[in-house]
């Protein structure tokens, strides 16, 4: 049973983001950005090629679904490679699929790109939570090393929005896309050079059958179903909120990417709230009703309702994040955490896959207010009821 602190501010981020924590921490933020600052351009590009919604939602969906196939074959590689080959492999994997999207002449190049998206999530995203959680140690610390996706999040979008604003002043529109994309790649390359640092000996031994057998127990499947839920929120308001945005000149293109960042801002701010709530479960239930009530704020389009409703989307995610890995760790243990949190994040795969797929085909019959409202209030309903469950069972607190 783990033990959790009782007050955030016990943990100064200079004792922990230090050593191989603070290497680590660069690598996510720099990887981070560089998916960030180019998720919300990949649909509104696709679309000045001339794709359909429903290809715009294939696009993001082969991303989520490539990652979803590839993400537990990869992790089981963990045991013979290590995490730093299998860190590094993807941030070569990604920079490659941002140079594919800036090269891009048509959809089918996307297509393709995307897939070396997902292929590139899923070598990078397992080993370098599992280090994150290791080398954490306790709720206080993990909060606060989780603090860079969010912040890269952040920081990705606001540079994508200065950029192409900035080049589409002097250059052609797809140009300037493809120069935004490019940027990603660079920065996304430079994770390659800051990798964790040392790695677990227990880490390198096959699993057992008995370890393998915890990864399908009732209490991880609550777990995965959680988080495919919340998971299909995120794939809708990703493929979809943008293009809605400049459709009803809501927002212009380059202002659309700062919506994500203020989003990020309260999903940094989640991030070490998560641990004053003492417990993994609260903090997903926390999060299933924030959620909710994002589902609500979008049935009012206006833009200060817009806001509200992506600053509770990002604290939600914020809150769910480092609580769902604190649960899977009390679910599993040695060598077996890894593999735990790449079944964990088949989740968010498939119900991003799911969810921007899903919205895209809807979006023929439904408005697209309305397709984002309701993913976000059932969702957030039914994923409230499993961490109930979760909670009953007795398991994360």
């Amino acid at each position: 049973m783990l033990q959790w602190a009782a007050v955030v501010s016990e943990v100064r981020p200079s004792q922990v983001l230090a050593g191989q924590t603070g290497r680590l921490w660069a690598s996510f933020l720099c990887y981070t950005i560089s998916t960030s600052m180019t998720g919300p351009l990949i649909g509104l590009y696709a679309y000045r090629l001339g794709a359909s919604p429903g290809e715009i939602g294939v696009i993001y969906g082969i991303a989520a679904l490539t990652t979803f196939l590839t993400r537990l074959p990869l992790a089981s590689l963990q045991s013979r490679l290590g995490s730093k080959f299998l860190i590094r492999a993807g941030v070569i994997t990604n920079s490659t699929s941002l140079l594919l999207y800036a090269l891009s002449p048509s959809i089918p190049f996307m297509f393709v790109a995307s897939g070396l998206r997902g292929i590139g999530f899923a070598s990078f995203h397992p080993p370098a939570l599992s280090e994150a959680v290791r080398l954490s140690g306790n709720n206080q610390r993990l909060g606060w090393v989780m603090t860079a996706p969010p912040l890269g999040m952040t920081l990705g979008p606001l540079l994508s929005s200065t950029l192409l604003a900035f080049l589409r002043v002097r250059l052609e529109p797809s140009l300037a896309y493809s120069a935004t994309f490019m940027a990603g790649a660079a920065l996304s390359g430079i994770a390659f050079f800051a990798p964790s640092g040392g790695e677990d000996p227990q880490g390198r031994r096959p699993l057992g059958m008995s370890e393998l057998s915890k990864l399908m127990s009732r209490d991880m499947m609550l777990l995965i179903s959680s988080r495919f839920l919340l998971s299909y929120v995120v794939g809708a308001i990703t493929a979809m909120l943008p293009i809605y945005l400049v459709e009803r000149s809501i927002m212009s293109e380059p202002e659309v990417p700062l919506l994500f960042a203020w989003a990020s801002i309260f999903n940094v701010l989640g991030r070490p709230l998560s641990s004053l709530l003492k417990s993994p479960t609260r903090g997903m239930m926390a999060s299933s009703i924030l959620i909710t009530a994002t589902g609500i704020l979008f049935l009012a389009p206006a833009l200060p309702t817009i806001f509200s409703a992506m600053a509770l989307y990002g604290l939600s995610l914020g809150l769910f994040i480092p609580s769902s890995l604190l649960a899977v760790q009390s679910l599993t243990e040695g060598a077996s955490l890894t593999m735990g949190i790449a079944v964990l994040t088949l989740s968010i795969d498939l119900g991003s896959s799911v969810g921007s797929f899903g919205a895209g085909v809807l979006r023929g019959w439904v408005e697209t207010d309305w397709i984002i409202s309701l993913s976000a209030v059932v969702a957030g309903m039914g994923s409230l009821l499993l961490m109930r469950r979760f909670m009953l069972k007795g398991a994360g607190r």
